[in-house]
């Protein structure tokens, strides 16, 4: 006898709660609201703050003015130096060759545009099997080494407010035990009340002083570069 298919945790759970990243990122963009052109690439939360924008999507289902495939090939329909601003949350991890995407973005923006950028750096495998990359700060500079700067290159969290991620995303995409859900979204909503104890963190195990990094474990990485 087949066992039957387990129900979307999603309908019943009650211990994930909103997404942990989701309101470090909305904070995060909604910083930079603007009436000038701006490019959002694919749907997010916080539209609202850029009444005059062009939507990007992959799926046509998302609400959007240009549609392209996973990669987000098929930028090039949009004009060069037609936009001030582009948004990218949660996309850059997915595209499978970024040095291509990476220089259709530079091409549509207008000189001295931004690029406001949202990508992930320890975070679980989603979006599968279109999740290609994890980037670093020094790859995020690798990338980008031919625009003119970044204004803004940091980690989006501390490390055990990544644990509290990383542990709700186990519960969101995972099937464990249910009776063991309620301790794993405990831990996920109490963990990163312990980054404030966090006083220096090290790229190097042996703590050289040297070594002293800002954002060693971070979920994401926010970035905002300047053609």
């Amino acid at each position: 006898m087949s066992r039957p298919e387990s129900q979307p945790t999603a309908r019943f759970d009650r211990f994930i709660g909103r997404k942990l990243t989701r309101p470090t990122a909305l904070r995060f963009i909604s910083a930079y609201a603007t009436n000038e052109p701006t490019l959002i690439l694919h749907p997010i939360d916080g539209l609202e703050f850029f009444p005059n924008r062009t939507v990007v999507a992959k799926r046509a289902s998302d609400p959007h003015d240009l549609l392209v495939d996973y990669a987000f090939r098929g930028l090039e329909q949009l004009p060069s130096e037609s936009q001030s601003l582009i948004i990218s949350v949660g996309l850059l991890e997915h595209i499978p060759d970024p040095e291509r995407f990476v220089d259709d973005l530079q091409r549509i923006l207008r000189p001295g545009g931004r690029l406001v950028i949202n990508c992930n750096c320890c975070f679980p495998i989603h979006e599968g099997p279109h999740d290609y990359f994890r980037y670093t700060p020094e790859g995020m500079k690798v990338l980008f080494r031919r625009w003119s700067r970044f204004e803004v290159l940091r980690g989006s969290c501390g490390p055990f407010t990544t644990i509290g991620i990383l542990l709700q995303r186990i519960l969101m995409q995972c099937d464990i035990a249910r009776p063991l859900r309620p301790l794993v979204g405990l831990m996920a909503h109490t963990f990163p009340r312990l980054d404030r104890f966090v006083r220096r963190q090290f790229a190097s195990a042996d703590r050289a002083p040297d070594t002293e990094y800002e954002w060693v474990l971070p979920a994401q990485l926010q970035a905002v570069v300047v053609k």
